[in-house]
This record gives C-alpha cells, structure tokens and sequence, in this order.
C-alpha cells in the first residue's frame, strides 16, 4: 500500500509519473508541473474518482520521469500512453476523452485537433488534456507558422502579415495579376519553409524536440558559413522562440483553489459522477416569442469561467417557439465539433422538459456524460426523472457555483439576443 511518505520523495519540478502493480506492470499515467504536489493529492481520498481509488489499490509502487518544461510532460505523457496502454487511463476506456492532432494530407497541411480520426489525415496522439494541446500548437505557431485560415484569399491574410502564416498556403492559385509571385517573390522558398514547418511541428509532437533543435542549429550555421546573416538571423529566433515554448510557456492546468475545489466535490457526490466535473458547460436560450432566438454555451474550468471557450449559436428553429427544440439544436450544433473537449458535466436552464430533451441528443451521439438542469423558477435541480433537489437544501458553496454558471449563461445569451435585436431594427428602420 502506497503512503503519503513514497510522494514525498518525488522533487517538485515538471515530470511524467507511473503507478505500478506487483508485476511491474504499468497501471497509470499522469502529467504534472509539480510532480510532489501531484503525487501528494493522491494521499488524500476525497480528492479521487472510485478509478482512482481502485488504481491505488492495485498499486504497490509509483516511478516519476523528471522532465525539463510542462510542455515535455504533455508530450512525454502521450508517448507513454500511446506505448504502454495503462488500464487506468481513461483515454483507452472512452475514444471521447482523449486527443488526437491530425495533419491533413494535401499540399499545405492543415492541423486539427479531434477525438475520432477521420480519413485524409495522419495523426499523432492521444494527449489527454486538450486545452494544454490547444496552448502548445498556438505557441508553436511563432516558431513554426502555418496555415489556420478557414477559406483562400485573393490577398495575403492577415496572419502572413504578422509573421503567423506564410501567406502562400492561403492565396487563391489566380490571384490579381502579377500572381502569387506579386506578393511573395520568394514563393517557392515560402513552399519548402511550409513542409519544414510542419514536419518540426511532428517531430516536437513525436518527443524529437532535439532532432529540431539539432537541424535548425545545422541550418543557422550552413548559413553563416554563406555569409547569409539575415537568414541565419531567422533561424537563430526560430530556435529562441522555440525555447521560450518549452521554457515559459504556462500550458497545464493549475491545482484548484479551496472553495471551488470542495464545490466541485460537493457536485461530484450529489449527482453521483465518476470523478469532480473540472469542465463544466452551461447552456442557455433567449428569445421573444421565438424571434431572434440566441442560445449560449458557457465553459467553467476547475469551477471558474473561461470565457475563451463561451460560444454563441443563431437558433435556426423557425416553427412556434419551443424551448425544448432550441435547447436540442444548440447541443447538437455543439456535439458536431470534436475539436472542442467534452465537458464533464452539461447544466442545462430548465426543468424537467429540458433536461429529457437535451438527454435524447446525448444519446443519439452515444454519450455517457452527466447532465443535470436548472430550473429557475421553481428553483430546483433536476438530475433525471425521479430525482430533484430543491436550491436551498444545497450547500451554500455548490449553491454559488450553479448559480454562478446559470448567471453566466444567462447573461452570455441575453447579451446575444439584445444586439440580435438591435441589428434588425436598424436594418428595418
């Protein structure tokens, strides 16, 4: 049986960690920033999911990789789920929960991030933690730009101009006369750099941070042998800011603060849930009977909001107002874009209707993940059919938190709806 003493010995820096059972074979697989602080939130069993405390029973020992950044850790970690399958890893339990980065196979690939693959694309993966992954290739992107333009152009975007994208793996083939050679006389040396780019981006994705490191420090030195200063200048930056990637960049998400952390267990054992929810999606509809219907999707990280992930949906629902209806087009609009993680917990604003009517989308995508609904009126919290608790019997600390998410969900639609509203009367007008 593990103690609190075989954590302690771990040293604070960044790191990948492996519990293991009596046969040596690997059970588990984490990242972490602070692999002692990590370790030692094991020791406390009201901070664990029933996986954990199962892995822990199995577990007789536990083994730590010391890593240089937190951006090794992301990738050491998926290397090492990849290679070794550990039971306890819920990547391999459920395809929904881990991610995959895929490069598309055409002449300027683009990347994405996805949790099922799709044909037309090479993919290297799983990563578990999809908003670090997120934070990685947008870092990545200064070092090594690439294209993330949605349609081609018949100018240079306004990322090439920046120095985020090369400009030429967007620009229509006919641009304005003069073709692509009018905006970039070095095109074809634009082409190759694009190729580069991308394959860097593999390899660091791959754990080959060194293999990079070694051909752009081959490729800045050929060209100062050339006398090409201003060459060997960019690359000199590529491997500064590829330095600063790995060295700065803040990508794993922090410990939880005290009051969100009980909340969030507090949740986890009212609606019975495998683990603490530390993503949670909030939705909400606005409208006046049925015009310029808006509905809203808010995101609440280790209980508190991240409003980079809020999204805002036109309800396309022209019949008589239904609410019901509403609240299955936005959850459906939302569920067919994999690139965006799935939450650990839906809260729906409602009651019983809206909460039956959002659990048939789950189930026509074969999704297991927890769903509850607030209704405001009656102020209460309704889990299933059977099952519903009334706001003022919550503890005040998980009271705040569902407020806090329902408040903010409201608001987000609200907002949406008004300048809705007041777009059409001015176009009216």
């Amino acid at each position: 049986m593990l103690t609190r003493d075989d954590f302690k010995k771990a040293p604070s820096i960044p790191g990948i960690y492996f519990f293991l059972n009596k046969d040596g074979k690997i059970l588990y697989v984490g990242k972490a920033i602070n692999l002692k602080l990590r370790l030692l939130s094991y020791a406390d069993p009201k901070m664990l999911g029933w996986d954990k405390k199962k892995m822990l029973q199995d577990a007789i020992s536990v083994k730590w990789k010391e890593l240089e950044s937190e951006v090794e850790a992301l990738i050491e970690e998926a290397i090492a789920i990849k290679e070794h399958r550990p039971k306890y890893n819920i990547v391999f339990r459920d395809d929904k929960q881990y991610f995959l980065v895929g490069f598309s196979k055409e002449k300027f690939p683009k990347i994405i991030l996805t949790h099922q693959k799709k044909p037309g694309f090479d993919y290297i993966g799983p990563f578990t933690d999809g908003w670090a992954l997120k934070s990685v290739l947008r870092n990545l992107q200064r070092p090594f730009p690439f294209c993330t333009c949605k349609e081609k152009h018949k100018r240079p975007c306004v990322r090439s101009e920046i120095g985020r994208c090369l400009g030429v793996c967007c620009i229509k083939p006919n641009p304005p006369a003069g073709g692509k050679e009018k905006f970039f006389p070095d095109f074809k040396e634009r082409e190759i750099k694009y190729k580069k780019n991308i394959r860097a981006i593999q390899n660091i994705l791959k754990g080959r941070k060194r293999d990079v490191i070694k051909s752009l420090e081959k490729e800045m030195n050929r060209f100062s042998k050339e006398q090409k200063f201003e060459e060997a200048k960019k690359v000199r930056d590529q491997l500064y800011a590829l330095e600063n990637v790995f060295r700065h960049a803040p990508i794993i998400k922090r410990e939880l603060n005290p009051e969100r952390a009980k909340a969030l267990l507090l949740a986890k054992d009212l609606l019975a849930l495998a683990d603490i929810p530390r993503r949670i999606e909030g939705y909400d509809i606005s409208n006046i009977q049925g015009t310029n219907a808006v509905g809203s999707m808010v995101v609440f990280e280790n209980g508190e909001p991240k409003k980079s992930d809020y999204r805002m949906f036109k309800i396309r629902h022209t019949k008589t107002p239904d609410d019901y209806a509403m609240h299955q087009e936005v959850l459906m609009r939302r569920l067919k874009h994999d690139e965006w993680p799935l939450p650990d917990l839906f809260l729906i604003d409602g009651g019983l209707g809206q909460l039956n009517a959002a659990k048939k989308v789950l189930e026509l995508y074969q999704l297991k993940i927890p769903i509850a609904s607030l209704a405001k009126r009656e102020e209460e919290l309704w889990v299933s059919d059977k099952v519903k608790y009334p706001l003022k019997n919550l503890s005040p600390i998980l009271l705040h938190l569902f407020q806090h998410i329902r408040n903010e969900s409201h608001r987000f639609a609200i907002n949406f709806h008004r300048n809705r509203r007041s777009k059409m009367l001015l176009t009216k007008s």
